[in-house]
């Protein structure tokens, strides 16, 4: 059978055989380590003929910061400054989104090539994304400006003259 992570939907081929006679296992998604309960082929019952409708109280939103803040209770993900006045230095994400920019961010910048509100990592359930936010001088990754890119851990990028680090560890060894 295939199942479908519902966290990053990625699809995974799963042996019937390991139910084991059980009705329902729980499965942890190896991509982005959400916990999710599947069902016995064999023992579903024949679906209604009749459509219902399953309505959540929660928003899109109000899931992907759940998301966020399990992968951030699992993952240790800060930003190292390569250049600049804070090269050296590690900034340890603990929410979602961050902003970047010159003033009133998370993340404050003092270079004149920065924007106020320059750009904004954020954590969802696939990954780190990295967003310019209509920036005048642009974010850059590998010398190409970018909008929005998918980080991973080690990739270095660049706002106006400082250049950034994402990285990312298991909180597991942080305790080693």
């Amino acid at each position: 059978m295939i199942i479908q992570c519902p966290g990053c939907r990625k699809k995974y081929k799963y042996d019937e055989a390991r139910f084991k006679g059980e009705e329902t296992k729980k499965i942890k998604c190896p991509h982005c380590g959400t916990v999710f309960e599947i069902t016995n082929p064999k023992n579903r019952k024949k679906k209604p003929d009749a459509t219902t409708a399953v309505h959540s109280t929660k928003s899109i939103g109000d899931i992907q910061k759940e998301v966020a803040k399990e992968l951030l209770r699992r993952k240790r993900i800060s930003i190292a400054f390569l250049s600049g006045k804070l090269a050296g230095q590690v900034f340890e994400i603990r929410e979602s989104p961050v902003t970047i920019g010159r003033s009133d961010c998370d993340i404050e910048l003092d270079d004149p090539e920065c924007s106020r509100k320059h750009a904004e990592l954020s954590i969802q359930a696939n990954g780190v994304y990295l967003k310019d936010l209509e920036s005048t001088n642009g974010t850059f990754m590998d010398g190409i400006r970018i909008t929005e890119v998918k980080l991973k851990d080690k990739d270095e990028f660049r706002i106006g003259s400082i250049s950034m680090m994402l990285i990312i560890r298991d909180r597991e060894e942080d305790i080693r």
